[in-house]
């Protein structure tokens, strides 16, 4: 494996590892103490760090020499179509349904969000849907474009993806405890129906 696929990878562990050390309850704690008045405002840039730096292993991604990973192109299209629009169906409706608050932009209207487990809408099928479509939308863009430095990305969001819904889930047991203990008996993680 060449150094920019190194690289690649290394970049990915990095945002995996800032992103999810930021988003705990102890950094946020930290983070509160230091921002005082202006902790509101740390979602936002939370927001806007995850999304600046991930643009930027994104650009070198794209800009470096990827060769093909020889599939069935009827197949993989067919596939790569299907979860593609499954998945941003999936992402589309959480998101704009969390919109403001996962963006950080609810602060400027001054809203108090009050803590409560959602169990309604596509929460009744799965407890994270906007993971399940990020996989989904990812994975069809392999198959869409099987180049190495696709299947790298999509590994590494996909194991980022799993171990950040195991400490989520532990974050949410411990602000929901019993509420959210029996939301896990009766809902599936990230795959409906089973």
């Amino acid at each position: 494996m060449n150094q920019s696929l190194w690289i690649l990878m290394i970049a990915w562990l990095l945002f995996a590892t800032i992103h999810s050390l930021t988003a705990s309850l102890q950094f946020k704690r930290i983070m509160q103490k230091c921002m005082r008045q202006w902790f509101p405002y740390y979602r936002l840039l939370y927001a806007l760090f995850a999304l600046f730096s991930m643009s930027g292993i994104l650009y070198y991604q794209f800009h470096i020499p990827a060769k093909p990973i020889a599939l069935h192109q009827y197949i993989s299209y067919t596939f790569g179509m299907l979860m593609g629009v499954a998945g941003l169906t999936l992402m589309s409706i959480t998101i704009r349904k969390y919109f403001f608050y996962l963006s950080g932009i609810d602060v400027f209207w001054k809203k108090k969000k009050e803590a409560h487990l959602d169990t309604t809408g596509i929460h009744q099928f799965v407890r994270h849907p906007l993971y399940l479509g990020t996989l989904l939308f990812v994975w069809a863009w392999f198959l869409f474009s099987p180049l190495v430095t696709n299947l790298i990305t999509c590994i590494m969001i996909s194991l980022y993806i799993w171990i950040g819904m195991y400490f989520e889930e532990k974050k949410l047991v411990q602000e929901f405890g019993a509420e959210y203990i029996s939301y896990q008996q009766r809902v599936p993680m990230i795959i409906p129906f089973l």
